[in-house]
């Protein structure tokens, strides 16, 4: 019994290490929530490589690690965090988006409301969370 939970141990601390070591070396705007962030990039705030492929990537595999070692997580920052991602590395594939800021706040905007959706099994909640929370400026087209 003492030998495997000094396994079971052993196993948890070394995934939090190289979850760490992850989101340190490789991206460090994976760390944390990730709500504050997209509040931050929804208003105009821009962050470069915040969005990017390297950090999903760290993301998921940081969140896979950390979750397997044992560490408490939220849900609705990471799912929003990662929903975001997903939608600017897919909007960045059409010229439509890809040279026009207010286009691709709508759709991060969307993909907050879509995040907070997921994480919680509210579809409205999350649109809420988006008009009221998320972003300060609506156009009304």
């Amino acid at each position: 019994n003492t030998k495997r939970y000094l396994a079971n141990l052993s196993f948890a601390i070394m995934y939090g290490f190289f979850s760490a070591f992850l989101v340190k070396r490789f991206a460090p705007y994976a760390a944390g929530s990730g709500i504050p962030e997209i509040k931050a990039v929804l208003n105009g705030c821009v962050m470069r490589g915040y969005l990017s492929g390297w950090t999903l990537v760290v993301k998921i595999l940081g969140l896979t690690l950390s979750v397997a070692a044992g560490l408490n997580l939220g849900k609705e920052g990471p799912v929003v965090h990662l929903a975001c991602c997903v939608a600017f590395l897919t909007s960045n594939c059409f010229k439509l988006f890809r040279y026009n800021e207010t286009s691709i706040r709508d759709v991060l905007s969307c993909a907050c409301a879509a995040g907070v959706a997921t994480a919680f099994g509210a579809p409205v909640g999350g649109i809420l969370f988006a008009y009221e929370e998320a972003s300060t400026y609506f156009p009304n087209h």
